[in-house]
C-alpha cells in the first residue's frame, strides 16, 4: 500500500468508474488517495478529502478490482487512511454509501442524518450534487468513538 502518485490518477479513476464511483469532482477536490497494488496494477483505493479548516474529511472513493475482493483490501485502506487522518489532525471521518453500509459498520461507522455532518464536509460536491438523497451517511470519531449528533 503506498500514497498514489499523479502518474496513478488515470488508473485510479478507471477503478473508480468501474466499482460506480463518482469522479466528476476528483480534479477540483484532490482528495489524497492511497492505493494497493499487485504486479503493477492498482487494485484498491480510497481517499480521504479534507473539507475546510476544521477536523472533518470526507472518506471517499474505497473501491477493489472485483477479482480482489474478498481478500481484506478494502478493511486494510480504510485502516491506512484512518491513521493517515489521525497524523494529519483530522478527528472525525463522514461518507456516503449506496450499498457498503454493513462494511462500514463493521468498521466502527455509524449511521447519521445526512444534516448531522459537519457542515464544511455538506458543502462538499460529494455531498451536495454527486452523490444521491438516497444514500447512506456515516460517520467516526477517531478516538474510537461515535461522533456526537442530533440524529
Amino acid at each position: 500500500m503506498r500514497s498514489a502518485s499523479a502518474a496513478d490518477l488515470g488508473e485510479v479513476r478507471a477503478l473508480l468508474e468501474a466499482c460506480g464511483l463518482p469522479t466528476a469532482d476528483l480534479a477540483t477536490s484532490r482528495p489524497l488517495f492511497i492505493v494497493a497494488c499487485q504486479d503493477g496494477k492498482i487494485i484498491a483505493t480510497g481517499a480521504l478529502q479534507r473539507c475546510g479548516t476544521g477536523g472533518s474529511a470526507l472518506l471517499r472513493s474505497v473501491a477493489v478490482a472485483a477479482e480482489a475482493r474478498g481478500l481484506g483490501l478494502g478493511r486494510s485502506i480504510v485502516r491506512e487512511l484512518e491513521c493517515l487522518a489521525r497524523s494529519t489532525g483530522i478527528s472525525q471521518l463522514t461518507l456516503l454509501t449506496q450499498d457498503a453500509r454493513e462494511f462500514f459498520a463493521a468498521l466502527g461507522y455509524r449511521v447519521i442524518d445526512r444534516q448531522a455532518a459537519p457542515g464544511e464536509v455538506q458543502q462538499s460536491a460529494e455531498f451536495s450534487s454527486l452523490c444521491p438523497a438516497s444514500c447512506v451517511c456515516l460517520s467516526k470519531g477517531l478516538d474510537g468513538g461515535a461522533p456526537e449528533s442530533s440524529a
